[in-house]
């Protein structure tokens, strides 16, 4: 697996796509040849996690133009250049698989570095969409507030 510590400057070429043995009914699943792990290198402030209705799977919501979602967006091109895939427009936050320990772990109200998994492509049958397939790896949370000792004195208004 390749490590990618992201950038502004980060770009990504073609991505080597083969159809899966093992398929499910809905679609076709694509693997990547050489799976990539995506590491932030700037935080991501604002985020949830959530169980979807729809799924019943744990996903984390993070905006679209924080490092990760702009990383999965030139992924996403470089794929359609490559398969031609039909892309769900893009939104204002991506959403990322994770574990059910891993919901329980990321604390609320720090700041996330993540490290993102993509592993492939799903192309469903019945709208023509495709998907990109990943899993948060992993996390680094650091809280947004600093508290320092030589506040013990502060008044609030």
């Amino acid at each position: 697996m390749q490590t990618i510590s992201l950038t502004d400057k980060t770009k990504f070429g073609p991505m080597e796509l083969f159809e899966m043995k093992k398929q499910n009914k809905y679609g076709t699943m694509y693997g990547l040849s050489h799976k990539v792990d995506l590491v932030t290198t700037e935080y991501v402030g604002e985020y949830y996690t959530f169980r979807s209705s729809e799924t019943n799977k744990v996903l984390l919501a993070v905006d679209a133009a924080c490092q990760i979602g702009v990383a999965l967006g030139k992924i996403q091109t470089s794929v359609t250049k490559e398969k031609g895939f039909n892309f769900k427009p893009s939104k204002d936050k991506i959403y990322i698989k994770l574990t059910e320990q891993q919901a329980q772990e990321i604390p609320k109200f720090h700041n996330l570095m993540v490290s993102v998994q993509v592993y492939g492509v799903f192309s469903q049958n019945s709208s023509g969409l495709a998907f990109i397939q990943c899993e948060l790896s992993g996390f680094k949370a650091d809280p947004q507030r600093s508290f320092d000792a030589s506040d013990d004195n502060a008044v609030l208004p």
